[in-house]
C-alpha cells in the first residue's frame, strides 16, 4: 500500500490549501506525522509547520482521533484500533518564493517540501497524489500518472516535485523535446514572455549540458515553472523539474533576458549536480534539522561555473561576452572583503546560518560560495586543461563524479578532490588555497594556460562592474579618476540609503553605516548620487544624513578607487599552442581585431 495525498484548492482567494495524507495504521498505538522544516537546495530552517493550520486525524470510519503536538514540526496521533488513519490540514500559502507556497485566484503552486507531512518512519513508502480543483483548473507536475493519480517512488521523490495548478486562462505552457525527453515550459503571470525566442534557446542550452555527460538522466519528462512578478528572482531544483522565479520584463531587454538564460542553465544542470551527483550529507535528507557539508561550493558553486559555459556552448553569448562575464564575476570577487574573512569551505558550512540571512556585515565577513565556487570552477577548468595540455577538463570531471556517485552513499566531502587529483596529480596545494584558505585565488597561471590575460585596474566609476574596457567619457570631464565614496547606496525617492558600507573604505572611516539615510551634499539635496558620482579623489564633502531620526553632518575625505576591477583579455606574448587551447575553451574564434 502507499502514502494516499490529496492537494485541494477550494478558496484562492483566501491563500489557502487543504491537503490531507492517509495511510494504514499497521496496528501501531501512535504515527507521528511531520512536516519538514527546510527545503532541499534552501539551506535555511523555514519553519514551514507555522503555516500548518487545524491539524484533524479520524480513522476509516470518520471517526476522530485524539492529536497532540509531539514537538515544533511533529503531531502524534493516537490511532485508537484503527485500520486506517487520515490526517487533515489547512495550509497557509502567502509567499511567492521557489522554496515556498502561493496560492491566489489565478494559480496555486505547493512546493511539497514546504506543503507535505509525511508519516515519521515511513518516508520510504510509495506515495500517490491526486488534486481537487475549481472548475477549470489543471495541474502540471513532473511526476508519472496513472490511475487517475501521480505517483512517487517515495517521499523524497514527492518532496522534490513541485505542482503548479490553475486556469488555462492565467498560464502559457510551450514543449520541445531533446535526447528523446518531453521538455515543458509553463508559464504564470503577465509579462513580455516571448515563447519564439525563449524555448529555442532553453532547447540549446539543454543540448549543451546533455553534451557533458552524453545523454540526459530522465527518461520522460523535464517541466520548467516559470513565475513571472513584479521584481523577484530565484530558482530551485529538482529531479525531474524546476521552478523560476523572474521579473515580468525579463525576455526583451539584453541583459535581463541574459540573465533568466544563466538561472535556466543553472537549475538545469542540478539535474545531474546536486540531484544526482549528491553530497553524503543528503542522502538520505534529514527533515529535522541541518544538513551540514562542506561541498556547497562545488554544489552550488561549479554549476555556477557551468551556467556559463552552457551559454557559450549553446552559441548564446560571443567568446568575448563570456571572458566579460568573468571578468565580472572575478571583479564582483576582489571587491568583497569577506573573502580575506573566510574560507570558501567554510561559506559551504555556515550556509544555513549566513547566506540566505544577509545583514549589513556580509560582505566584510564572508564570501558567496556561489560566486566564488563558481570562480574556483572556472579556474579548475583551465588548470586542468593547462596542466594535461587540454587532454583534461571540468568536463571530465564532472563525468567522472557522475559515474561514481550518482546514487547512495553520495559524495564524500573530499569526493570532489579526489576525483580531481585521479585526472591531475598535484592538485593538492591548489585545492588548500582555493577551498580551505583565505589567500587569494592565483588566476594568472591559468588564464596563460589558454592565452589569456588579467587587466586589474580602478573603477572608471560607481557604474564600472568590469570584465569590460571603459570608455574615455566614463571619467570625469577635466579626465581625472572619479572618488571611490564605499557604499552601496540606494535612492529612496530623493534621499539615498545606505545598504551596506565597504571595510576600510571613506565612508566606513568618516562614520557613515547601514541605515543611515544621506539627504544633502555640500548643503543641496538634489542629484545626490550624480553629484557624489562626479567628485574627485581627495575632495572632501559634506554629507548630511538621518540617522534614527537624528540629523548629522559627516565631512568625508573621498579617495580613489581601488585596483579591484578585472578585464579579461587576449595575450599578446601566446603562443601558437596557447591559441590553440584558447579556441578549444572558447569553442569559437575571437575577434580578429583582438587576436595578435
Amino acid at each position: 500500500m502507499s502514502i494516499g495525498y490529496t492537494l485541494r484548492i477550494r478558496e484562492p482567494e483566501a491563500k489557502r490549501a487543504e491537503i490531507s495524507l492517509e495511510a494504514d495504521a499497521r496496528g501501531e498505538a501512535t504515527l507521528d506525522v511531520r512536516l519538514p522544516v527546510w527545503t532541499p537546495g534552501s539551506y535555511l530552517i523555514r519553519e514551514h509547520e507555522r503555516h500548518v493550520d487545524g491539524l484533524v486525524a479520524r480513522d476509516q470510519d470518520g471517526r476522530a482521533l485524539q492529536v497532540e503536538k509531539a514537538d515544533r514540526q511533529t503531531w502524534r496521533v493516537a490511532c485508537g484500533g484503527a485500520r486506517r488513519v487520515r490526517v487533515e490540514y489547512r495550509l497557509g500559502c502567502f509567499e511567492l518564493t521557489v522554496r515556498t507556497n502561493h496560492v491566489d485566484p489565478t494559480h496555486a503552486f505547493l512546493n511539497p517540501a514546504a506543503a507535505c507531512a509525511f508519516f515519521v518512519g515511513r518516508e520510504s513508502e510509495p506515495c500517490t497524489v491526486r488534486t481537487e480543483l475549481l472548475e477549470g483548473w489543471q495541474t502540471w507536475v513532473a511526476l508519472p500518472r496513472r490511475d487517475g493519480a501521480w505517483h512517487a517512488e517515495d517521499y523524497d521523490e514527492l518532496a522534490d516535485s513541485p505542482f503548479e495548478m490553475g486556469p488555462v486562462s492565467s498560464h502559457q505552457a510551450h514543449s520541445f523535446t531533446a535526447h528523446g525527453v518531453q521538455h515543458e515550459i509553463v508559464v504564470w503571470g503577465k509579462g513580455d514572455f516571448d515563447a519564439r525566442r525563449v524555448v529555442p534557446d532553453v532547447a540549446k542550452i539543454v543540448d549543451a549540458l546533455a553534451a557533458v555527460f552524453g545523454g540526459l538522466p530522465l527518461q520522460d519528462r523535464y517541466l520548467f515553472i516559470v513565475h513571472l512578478n513584479d521584481k523577484g528572482r530565484g530558482g530551485l531544483e529538482h529531479r525531474r523539474s524546476c521552478a523560476l522565479l523572474v521579473p515580468r520584463f525579463a525576455f526583451v531587454q539584453k541583459s535581463a533576458y541574459e540573465d533568466f538564460l544563466l538561472l535556466v542553465a543553472h537549475e538545469y544542470f542540478h539535474l545531474w549536480n546536486v540531484k544526482r551527483i549528491r553530497p553524503a550529507a543528503f542522502t538520505p535528507y534529514d527533515w529535522t534539522r541541518e544538513n551540514y557539508t562542506r561541498l556547497l561550493w562545488a554544489m552550488e558553486g561549479l554549476t555556477s561555473t557551468y551556467e556559463v559555459l552552457a551559454l557559450r556552448r549553446a552559441g548564446i553569448v560571443t567568446p568575448q561576452r563570456f571572458l566579460e562575464i568573468w571578468g565580472e564575476r572575478l571583479t564582483t570577487l576582489l571587491r568583497t572583503p569577506g573573502r580575506l574573512r573566510a574560507s570558501l569551505a567554510q561559506a559551504s558550512y555556515d550556509a544555513w546560518i549566513k547566506h540566505y540571512r544577509p545583514d549589513e556585515s556580509t560582505a566584510n565577513t564572508t564570501v558567496s560560495y556561489y560566486l566564488k565556487g563558481s570562480v574556483v570552477g572556472f579556474l579548475l577548468d583551465l588548470e586542468l586543461r593547462r596542466r594535461s595540455q587540454g587532454r583534461r577538463s571540468l568536463d571530465d570531471l564532472l563525468r567522472l563524479l557522475y559515474e561514481r556517485h550518482a546514487r547512495a552513499p553520495g559524495l564524500s566531502e573530499d569526493g570532489v578532490e579526489k576525483a580531481a587529483l585521479e585526472l591531475s596529480p598535484g592538485l593538492e596545494a591548489w585545492f588548500d588555497r582555493a577551498l580551505r584558505s583565505t589567500q587569494e585565488l592565483e588566476h594568472e597561471q591559468a588564464l596563460a594556460g589558454v592565452g589569456i590575460a588579467a587587466v586589474v585596474r580602478a573603477a572608471s566609476g560607481a557604474e564600472d562592474k568590469g570584465g569590460a574596457q571603459q570608455e574615455a567619457k566614463d571619467a570625469t570631464p577635466e579626465g581625472a579618476p572619479r572618488a571611490w565614496f564605499g557604499a552601496q547606496l540606494k535612492e529612496k525617492g530623493g534621499p539615498l540609503e545606505v545598504q551596506s558600507v565597504v571595510e576600510g573604505s571613506p565612508a566606513q572611516q568618516a562614520g557613515i553605516g547601514a541605515g543611515d539615510e544621506i539627504v544633502a551634499l555640500d548643503g543641496f539635496r538634489t542629484d545626490l548620487k550624480q553629484r557624489l558620482g562626479r567628485a574627485s579623489p581627495g575632495q572632501q564633502v559634506r554629507v548630511a544624513l538621518f540617522r534614527m531620526d537624528e540629523l548629522l553632518e559627516l565631512r568625508v575625505p573621498l579617495g580613489p578607487y581601488p585596483r579591484d576591477t578585472v578585464v579579461l583579455v587576449p595575450d599578446e606574448r601566446a603562443t601558437a599552442q596557447q591559441k590553440e587551447l584558447r579556441a578549444a575553451w572558447l569553442g569559437g574564434k575571437w575577434p580578429e581585431q583582438n587576436v595578435p
